[in-house]
């Protein structure tokens, strides 16, 4: 069985796949004691491959954890701040990837993998992976503003972005309300009730690709199964 270069460190936890692909260009990786610059190349199970001056060993097994984030931390593999970051409340000795972002002070569900290519598949926008927040906000939204939404909601920097708004409760001067996206732009959930002329509040992500965080604890987290793992690959088209 052979492996693309970039896909094969991304898997043994290197880096991104963009970050390998760096790395292979900027002549840091050697295969079979040559210095290989195309991120094509073919790796088979006979092959040394040396990165940094590090070998690569075996594929570690494939690991995805769900997390449900605390509020007042980071979603980077490291921190030059020392600030708190995602990965830290996973306990696990591997290099770790957040799949996607979430804003510090929003709560709630990411996937953390030691799958570097997994990662990269995910966090792509052409592949619409579903997320599904609660948001609160104090200022209502009108049924004509949240169709908006459906069709094509303008935002600040010119982008369009689609998806489905619905109030599912009122109570105490606040009120909540079920977005569900699946492109994940930068603070896009932020930019969407700033659009429709209403301001978030607290901003908790439910679910990402169909994996909802009921029963995990705030700051706890969840190693996946590999059937739950096998449905998030379906989720990405080949």
């Amino acid at each position: 069985m052979t492996m693309r270069l970039n896909k094969f460190l991304a898997r043994a936890g290197v880096a991104s796949r963009r970050k390998c692909d760096i790395l292979i260009e900027s002549g840091k990786v050697k295969v079979n004691g040559t210095i290989e610059t195309n991120f094509s190349y073919q790796v088979n199970t006979n092959d040394v491959v040396v990165c940094n001056g590090f070998p690569i060993d075996d594929l570690p097994k494939r690991k995805v954890y769900l997390v449900n984030k605390l509020k007042g931390y980071i979603s980077t593999s490291s921190d030059p701040q020392r600030r708190k970051c995602v990965i830290d409340l996973v306990n696990s000795p591997e290099r770790l990837f957040t799949i996607g972002r979430l804003d510090r002070d929003t709560t709630g569900a990411i996937l953390v993998t030691n799958d570097g290519e997994l990662a990269n598949q995910l966090m792509h926008p052409k592949n619409q992976i579903e997320r599904v927040y609660i948001v609160t906000s104090k200022i209502d939204i009108n049924r004509n503003q949240q169709l908006k939404l459906a069709t094509g909601l303008d935002l600040d920097d010119r982008s369009k972005v689609k998806g489905t708004l619905q109030r599912i409760n009122k109570r105490g001067g606040l009120i909540y309300w079920r977005v569900i996206l699946k492109e994940g732009k930068n603070h896009e959930v932020k930019r969407i009730f700033k659009a429709l002329g209403s301001r978030v509040i607290h901003l908790h992500r439910h679910s990402i690709a169909g994996l909802e965080i009921d029963g995990i604890l705030p700051g706890k987290y969840q190693l996946l199964k590999e059937k739950d793992i096998q449905k998030l690959k379906k989720q990405i088209p080949i």
